[in-house]
């Protein structure tokens, strides 16, 4: 029987849910670090009065103990595979060395239960600090607690008698898609060890570039790609591939950055290739003016990565950040454009392909198939556009 750790107290519910109302009301507006540093000196206050947790009444020795850390920047913890065996006390001792905030969530069943946990801990809205990230599934075995930037939590419960792969993971908005692993019950735990271990995927690069907890842009020759990509790796695992010539996002891509291997090696001049899982973003281009074509003039990386271009006399510059979501009831990383649009003279179209996304708007009106946006130049001065891959 699984035990789950002590959640806070009723003090400090109400100050954390009317708080937290607020953050929770635009937590994918901004890349997931960004909220996630918003709320830090808030839970802090009234967090670092919380005694440490201990065992369960009644729990005794722990059979095991295992130190599970975060890698700093990446979103990964330091261990993506353990194993136990059957029916063992567990205690596991989460130390967050990063600046963000994290938890650990072990669920029965496999990935898709995983991500169904974890999509539902994005609609917990005022609930979210209170509850740790964690809503109520009957798939969750054992969950901590956050886990605040520098400190550790602990967290106890009896392992499963049923032999298998648990996956487990970190149910912070954002967090989801990355800080993955599995843990083994099995009667042998080294031999189920060594087995994760084996069939972990490795990336294999020649030289591939590593986003950490900043956005990192490339300027390179990509594989079956336009000439003038401009490549972002944002944190959190996603990346895109922007098109100077067509001034639009044209693909975008979960999982490692790019391998600049083949362009840095000898002379030069080949194809750089895209580490990870393509997805479509339903690209039609850049937005419309009129009929004016547009014109790339160049982007900025103060923050995130924006991209400038003008068509016609409207000036358009383009953030373009995370985003997680629900797609067809299935958790998703997918992409959010916001749009600042200067000096358009008249309306404003944004155009996808809806079979490969559920895209949806902060200002416009959408075409029946939803293909195309349409905006006032009032309107277009500044909206969002959030996209999810349907595949």
């Amino acid at each position: 029987m699984a035990c789950r750790q002590l959640r806070s107290g009723r003090m400090i519910g109400d100050f954390f849910g009317k708080t937290f109302a607020c953050l929770a009301a635009w937590r994918f507006n901004r890349a997931p670090q960004d909220f996630m540093r918003s709320a830090i000196f808030l839970t802090f206050l009234f967090t670092a009065g919380l005694a440490v947790a201990k065992p369960p009444a009644g729990f005794g020795t722990p059979d095991i103990e295992i130190t599970l850390g975060t890698k700093h920047g990446q979103m990964r913890f330091d261990k993506e595979a353990l194993a136990v065996p059957p029916g063992a006390k567990v205690k596991i001792l989460l130390k967050n060395t990063c600046e963000m905030l994290h938890n650990w969530v072990l669920v029965k069943g496999g990935t898709a239960d995983r991500d169904r946990v974890s999509g539902k801990a994005l609609q917990l809205g005022a609930q979210s600090m209170v509850k740790h990230f964690v809503p109520e599934d009957p798939a969750i075995v054992a969950s901590s607690q956050i886990a605040m930037p520098g400190k550790d939590v602990e967290v106890y419960f009896v392992a499963p008698k049923e032999e298998g792969d648990y996956p487990y993971v970190c149910t912070l908005p954002g967090h989801a898609f990355t800080m993955v692993g599995v843990m083994a019950v099995s009667k042998n735990p080294q031999q189920a060890l060594n087995r994760l271990n084996k069939a972990r995927p490795q990336v294999r690069a020649q030289q591939a570039l590593l986003v950490t907890d900043k956005p990192l842009l490339q300027r390179a020759f990509v594989q079956n790609s336009p000439a003038r990509s401009i490549c972002v790796g944002l944190p959190g695992g996603v990346n895109y591939l922007f098109d100077a010539e067509a001034c639009a996002v044209q693909y975008g891509w979960t999982g490692a950055f790019l391998d600049v291997g083949p362009d840095r090696k000898g002379r030069g001049g080949r194809h750089c290739r895209i580490l990870g899982q393509r997805f479509e973003v339903g690209a039609l281009g850049a937005l419309q003016v009129g009929d004016a074509k547009p014109v790339f003039e160049g982007y900025s990386r103060l923050t995130a990565p924006e991209m400038f271009y003008r068509v016609g006399n409207a000036r358009v510059r383009q953030l373009i950040t995370l985003h997680a979501g629900l797609a067809n009831g299935a958790l998703k990383r997918g992409l959010q454009y916001t749009f600042k649009v200067a000096d358009a003279k008249g309306n404003v179209t944004f155009r996808l392909n809806p079979e490969q996304v559920v895209a949806e708007a902060s200002a416009g009106k959408w075409s029946a198939d939803k293909s195309t946006l349409t905006l006032s130049a009032k309107d277009a001065t500044e909206f969002t556009v959030t996209l999810l891959p349907k595949k």
